[in-house]
């Protein structure tokens, strides 16, 4: 497929140009799908211009990742337009939904069976509808602009809050965050993808909404899984830095804060990873790893929590501060960036990863080795972790003393 973007002229465009068409599912459901057969394609190889959300499952269908590029082309220098979600699984948009089901339910247990869905569908596609979502078919992005220099998203909602401030064409918008969101609409629409009048950040294109908002007779994307070997974005963008002479230091401050909360079930806080190794260029991220006893671990895991730690969405043993003042300490202070890992004591991993880094630590010539290699897979895989730390998994191997 070829989609003709409309020609438009930022000077003169005003958000009222978006086509605001209704799309009640009762009109989605009628359209017919005809699939044409196009393949999911990885954003962050087709489209390296581009930043990503956290956990964002960044692929599409072929055309509209050739549209993004149009996007791409007209985001200003100093900014970045962000893929906050591309592709979801059925499995995500009916967990999803259903949550949300369940929490309207339980907040108005009086309501109706069809009021409940009603409300819930506003704002989620129901998954058990004919037509399936856009963003189940590849055809659908939520979007979003950031400041490159600060990687603070621009405001495009002040004063409006949550759902309030939901609608492309919203009225109440501060004179700021009505210029940003034109400039957001215009971006998106100079594309051809078509957008959701009740998300200004939602825009598809051959699915069976975008068949309803442009009067198309047919949807060119139906149901479609993920790749066999798909990923996640996770852990945002992969950047490396010059080693820290500091970074050693930082890494006694906390283990100092956190052995003071778990010093009765942690055996020993290590610093590993990249910033435990003087010399190495690393993400400037701390890595902690905690030594359990053998019954410690949920009573870890528990103070951990009380310390202001959340756990990792794909790990039930790793945890990331949930702001920059966690551990809570008193009075707060500011902690850098840092993740923490809870092992078993006797764990194969930590024992691994330890081996690994006094390694690394007794042979400068590896540091070099290695630091060459990180620099090369982080300009490769940028956004993607899974493959950048599988690019590192032959060289620790290889490195690892028998």
């Amino acid at each position: 497929m070829v989609i003709h973007p409309p020609t438009v002229d930022f000077a003169t465009f005003v958000i009222g140009d978006v086509p605001a068409q209704p799309e009640p599912f009762r009109l989605i459901n009628r359209i017919p799908i005809r699939d044409n057969g196009e393949r999911l394609v990885d954003l962050r190889e087709t489209n390296p211009q581009l930043s990503f959300g956290n956990y964002c499952l960044p692929y599409v269908r072929e055309s509209v990742a050739e549209a993004l590029k149009i996007a791409s082309h007209n985001t200003p220098d100093h900014l970045d337009l962000r893929i906050f979600t591309g592709l979801r699984t059925h499995k995500q948009q009916a967990d999803m939904y259903w949550s949300n089901y369940e929490k309207a339910k339980k907040e108005h247990p009086n309501w109706p069976e069809s009021v409940l869905r009603k409300m819930t569908n506003r704002f989620f596609a129901p998954p058990d509808a004919k037509a399936p979502p856009g963003h189940c078919t590849g055809a659908a992005v939520d979007v979003g602009l950031l400041v490159r220099a600060t990687g603070e998203g621009l405001d495009v909602r002040s004063p409006l809050e949550g759902w309030e401030g939901a609608p492309t064409a919203v009225e109440g918008l501060s004179p700021d965050a009505a210029e940003n969101r034109r400039l957001l609409c215009f971006i998106m629409h100079s594309t051809g993808l078509s957008n959701c009048r009740d998300e200004f950040w939602h825009w598809s294109y051959g699915d069976s909404a975008w068949a309803v908002r442009v009067g198309a007779a047919t949807a060119c994307y139906g149901l479609i899984e993920a790749p066999p070997h798909a990923t996640r974005v996770s852990g945002g963008k992969i950047e490396l830095v010059p080693y820290n002479a500091e970074w050693p230091g930082r890494f006694e401050e906390l283990k100092a804060a956190l052995w003071a909360k778990l010093g009765g079930f942690a055996l020993e806080i290590e610093h590993v990873g990249g910033t435990s190794v003087p010399g190495l260029s690393a993400q400037p991220c701390l890595d902690l790893a905690i030594v359990v006893s053998e019954t410690g671990m949920a009573s870890v895991a528990e103070s951990l929590g009380e310390l202001g730690y959340v756990r990792l969405e794909d790990s039930e043993t790793a945890f990331r501060p949930d702001t920059n003042q966690v551990p809570k300490s008193d009075p707060p202070r500011p902690w850098p960036e840092h993740r923490v890992g809870a092992y078993m004591v006797g764990s194969a991993e930590l024992k691994d990863r330890l081996a690994f880094r006094n390694f690394l630590r007794e042979h400068s010539a590896a540091v070099v080795e290695y630091g060459e290699l990180k620099a090369k897979l982080a300009v490769r895989y940028p956004w993607d972790r899974v493959r950048y730390e599988q690019g590192k998994e032959a060289f620790n191997k290889g490195y690892q003393p028998s």
